[in-house]
């Protein structure tokens, strides 16, 4: 249960980990066709491209989870604690409002697109499942920073508790 657990823990990774291994392979055979045997595959192109951006998608959730986002440092270095604190918890719940709202958006072209019948050009992938890497990962950094907000309060919580009063 405990590594199933730290799978679930890591699982946007492992799935960049997984495509990042994909990409190298598949990019590595092209170019071996392309440069020995003169010949492309034009759908292994299309396969490359949408894998690179699912790939993405996964790893931004994945720096979500690892809290690696690019910040502003400098406030660290002039505000006090408890203001990071804060600021830092306001800025995560302004980021959840983006991610709902890329959420609902996903979700809408996920469903335009299935109902009209998009297909990718080459190989027919519905391009409802390409988009809907959109609603899943933002679902998931949404979650992730839901996570941090936690553990963030947390933290502030513990301090707190540890700082007593000096006896007099």
């Amino acid at each position: 249960m405990r590594n199933f657990l730290k799978f679930l823990d890591n699982f946007e990774l492992y799935i960049s980990y997984v495509l990042i291994v994909v990409l190298t392979i598949l990019l590595t055979f092209q170019v071996f066709n392309r440069y020995v045997f003169h010949e492309t595959f034009v759908w292994l192109e299309e396969i490359v491209r949408l894998s690179f951006v699912w790939m993405i998608y996964f790893a931004v959730a994945g720096a979500a989870r690892a809290n690696a986002h690019i910040r502003v440092g400098l406030i660290d270095l002039i505000l006090p604690p408890a203001a990071i604190r804060v600021l830092t918890v306001f800025a995560d719940v302004i980021s959840i409002g983006f991610c709902v709202t890329v959420v609902w958006f996903g979700i809408q072209l996920v469903e335009s697109s299935h109902r009209y019948g998009s297909v990718s050009p080459v190989t027919d992938v519905p391009m409802s499942l390409v988009y809907s890497v959109i609603p899943v990962c933002f679902t998931l950094i949404a979650i992730r920073t839901t996570q941090a907000i936690f553990a963030e309060t947390r933290k502030s919580d513990a301090s707190d508790s540890t700082h007593t009063a000096p006896l007099e």
